[in-house]
């Protein structure tokens, strides 16, 4: 075992009896305090050799407390994908894959992707090439006009023909006329057709001729990259704590890893445990440096693991480990009174969502909303709720009794007639008391179910928002979401081009705390029978 990329710890160290789960935020004390320690050396391991401050320079490290066969406890550092442009640095354990032969493969292969490369350029920039399709646009471009106005002038001459026909005195020998005029003009533009596709002939084989050899060199570089791509994905041999091997593409349904899967910190922390007889105790991730760019990443927090990647490929690696059940995915303990009727009637009922508990049911948790509703009213047939707060998020919600309900509510809903207000506590201060966030928000799709900001490919998100009251550096704030994109409030809240200022025990994009600090606080919509205008609220319980 490589001893330069393990650190003692001392001997009192307190140790968990369960190895915390890597998708809960808060670490395991010792994790906590191996992570510390990894902060202090962060500088004088990396040097001038990475940028953190620069533009997307955020990087998310781990550490994983691990104990020997001795028994002498300490942690292993590691480092998600490369740092500074190398995959290995001094102090921190190695990637999962093989270095020298992964520098070997795509050595080779990018020699042949420049070279394809350099073949398609040379074909598309040949001035022959060049002048054909110009030449060939400029025809087409003509050919078109030239059918447009034809089209025009026989529309023309058929609505004159309509005209003619509509006449009272008109003879049978007169719309026999017509209709031969009709039947002219469709041979005259076919005819049209036919000559100028015969005019262009030639110049478009020239040009097909050339565009088949650049399509076919395109083809084999895709094909070419994609069994490169492959082969540096046999790559990663994963190893679990028995020593059983597997190959990472198998993990994935399609054969085929998202991208960055089987670079995660935790990743390499526990193949480095598993390879030399170390038994995982505790894990830690934290990111370190600039916010990434259209996420939301805040320098020495901690993170979990990535559940796209790192939730599929961890319960191999950390196979015979007891590893404790997340908390998101932990059974709520809310007895049946739960959740409490604020209204109901014939068509409706309005609900008070405690926090912790689903709205609807999950993967792996099955109790809800959804489900408790269903058996409170068994009579109703369908779907009974009309929208979603997160699990962590409390507060009013409407479920539909019957079907006819549940089309109305849900057409208040699309055209935004019902109205919606949160209060929440924001960690910080927000100094503009009042105002709006417009942040366009997609899914995180190596991190589901985080959301991130995206111009190019967001939907669109309007929040407005009313500061309430500041006590002791926080915030409390009233949102009213003009949309309700998944995480809006959260996102909005959060990002430094929103409020800059987390949600108050925000898990994914701020400080865990017992609860988030978000409420639902009031509702008001039509009644979908009598249409009478009714609001529902209740207090936020922090």
């Amino acid at each position: 075992m490589n001893t330069d990329v393990f650190y003692s710890l001392p001997p009192d160290a307190e140790l968990p009896d369960i190895f915390s789960s890597p998708f809960d935020v808060l670490p395991h004390a010792v994790a906590e305090q191996a992570a510390s320690s990894l902060k202090l050396r962060i500088s004088d391991l990396c040097g001038d050799a990475h940028h953190f401050d620069a533009p997307d320079g955020g990087k998310m490290f781990g550490v994983l407390v691990v104990r020997k066969i001795t028994g002498e406890v300490g942690y292993l550092s590691a480092f998600s994908g490369m740092l500074g442009g190398r995959w290995r640095r001094n102090g921190f354990v190695d990637p999962v894959f093989n270095v020298e032969q992964r520098r070997s493969v795509l050595a080779e292969g990018e020699r042949f992707v420049v070279e394809l490369s350099r073949k398609i350029d040379l074909l598309q920039s040949a001035p022959g090439f060049i002048e054909i399709s110009r030449k060939l646009e400029r025809l087409d471009a003509e050919n078109l006009d030239t059918l447009a106005t034809t089209r025009a002038k026989h529309a023309q001459r058929k609505q004159q023909r309509r005209l003619q026909r509509e006449h009272k005195g008109i003879t049978p020998a007169q719309l026999e006329l017509l209709a031969n005029l009709s039947r002219k003009d469709k041979v005259e533009f076919k005819t049209l057709q036919i000559h100028l596709k015969e005019q262009s002939a030639d110049l478009r084989s020239h040009w097909t001729q050339a565009h088949k050899q650049i399509e076919a060199l395109k083809q084999q570089r895709k094909e070419y990259s994609h069994d490169l791509q492959a082969e540096l994905f046999d790559g990663y041999q994963l190893q679990s704590a028995d020593t059983t091997t597997r190959a990472m593409a198998g993990f994935f349904k399609t054969g085929y890893p998202p991208s960055g899967a089987g670079d995660c910190a935790a990743i390499k922390l526990v193949q480095y445990a598993n390879q030399h007889q170390l038994q995982p105790v505790a894990l830690a991730e934290f990111w370190w440096g600039a916010s990434p760019v259209g996420g939301l990443r805040q320098h020495g927090r901690y993170y979990p693991s990535c559940r796209s990647r790192c939730r599929v490929l961890l319960p191999f690696l950390l196979g015979g480990v007891d590893v404790a059940i997340p908390r998101h995915e932990q059974l709520p303990d809310f007895s049946a009174e739960y959740p409490r009727t604020i209204h109901e009637d014939d068509d409706i009922v309005v609900v008070d969502k405690p926090a912790g508990l689903l709205s609807v049911p999950g993967k792996v948790l099955t109790d809800s909303i959804e489900t408790r509703l269903k058996a409170r009213y068994p009579e109703v047939a369908g779907v009974m709720l009309l929208h979603r707060l997160d699990q962590a998020t409390s507060g009013v919600m409407i479920a539909a009794r019957n079907p006819r309900a549940y089309k109305i509510l849900q057409h208040q809903f699309q055209d935004r007639v019902i109205e919606k207000e949160y209060v929440a506590v924001l960690d910080g201060i927000v100094e503009q008391e009042h105002g709006e966030i417009k942040l366009p928000l997609r899914v995180d799709i190596y991190d589901r179910p985080r959301q991130i900001v995206c111009a190019e490919r967001g939907k669109a998100a309007l929040t407005r928002y009313s500061v309430i009251s500041y006590h002791e550096g926080t915030t409390r704030v009233a949102f009213y979401p003009h949309t309700g994109r998944t995480h809006q409030l959260r996102v909005h809240a959060a990002h430094p081009e929103g409020l800059d200022c987390p949600i108050l025990g925000d898990e994914l994009y701020g400080r865990p705390l017992e609860r988030m600090h978000l409420h639902a606080q009031r509702l008001t919509f039509d009644h979908p029978v009598t249409g009478r205008r009714m609001s529902f609220s209740t207090e936020a319980p922090f």
